[in-house]
């Protein structure tokens, strides 16, 4: 279970440090909220350190932002530091996710795998940015719409896999990718909640849509492999 847990992670980390890493680089960021952002990046290194006890390749990533973060401030600042730093992280996710997807022994493991990138990152992203208390209020509306777009890719995706399958390797999973397909689709419900009321995002509200989502993936990951 906790393996399982840790392969989402890695898809989910790259698309928020590409998120964050956009934000930092081409956002209208005042001072007081880069200093913020910076504040968030520890949480993404932990998580990858995690992740390398399944890969120790993982390392690179967690010493590349870390090393970022030690360079930066954490208060009120408008340096950037060394920004390449963040590229090179970026550039190693990317490599590491890139070779997981390799691994996936259907093609639609490797689909998925990819678009887990842009669903979990989009989502884990949205809460760092909440946390973060970001003024970039485009995100709390753009990032949802992402996943709205993505998740019916990631069950599109599912669907056409299911109908190849024969009986005998269906049945056993059946259960599990309907419980998971509920999952899935109201872990969106409840990220997208703040626009159907026209509200402010809650961290809780999006910590939970988090958590369903990779419940979720866990869910669906053995049926991809089929």
């Amino acid at each position: 279970m906790v393996e399982s847990l840790l392969v989402q992670f890695a898809p989910m980390l790259l698309g928020a440090q590409l998120i964050l890493t956009l934000i930092l680089v081409k956002g209208d960021i005042c001072p007081g909220q880069r200093g913020r952002i910076h504040k968030m990046l520890p949480a993404i290194g932990v998580l990858w350190l995690a992740v390398a006890s399944l890969r120790i390749e993982a390392f690179l990533i967690v010493f590349a932002i870390f090393y970022f973060y030690s360079q930066v401030q954490t208060k009120k600042t408008r340096d950037s530091g060394p920004i390449w730093v963040m590229y090179l992280a970026c550039g190693l996710a990317l490599s590491y996710v890139a070779i997981q997807a390799s691994e996936q022994t259907t093609t639609v493991g490797i689909i998925t795998t990819l678009l887990l990138v842009v669903l979990l990152g989009s989502a884990f992203g949205h809460l760092l940015l909440t946390i973060a208390r970001t003024r970039l209020q485009a995100f709390h509306r753009v990032l949802p719409v992402v996943g709205v777009l993505t998740g019916m890719f990631v069950v599109l995706a599912t669907v056409v896999n299911v109908y190849s399958l024969s009986e005998t390797q269906l049945e056993p999973v059946i259960s599990t990718l309907l419980f998971s397909f509920a999952l899935l689709i109201s872990s969106i419900v409840v990220w997208c909640w703040h626009l159907l009321f026209a509200k402010t995002p809650e961290k809780l509200q999006l910590t939970i849509s988090l958590l369903m989502l990779l419940a979720a993936a866990i869910g669906l990951t053995p049926v991809w492999a089929l």
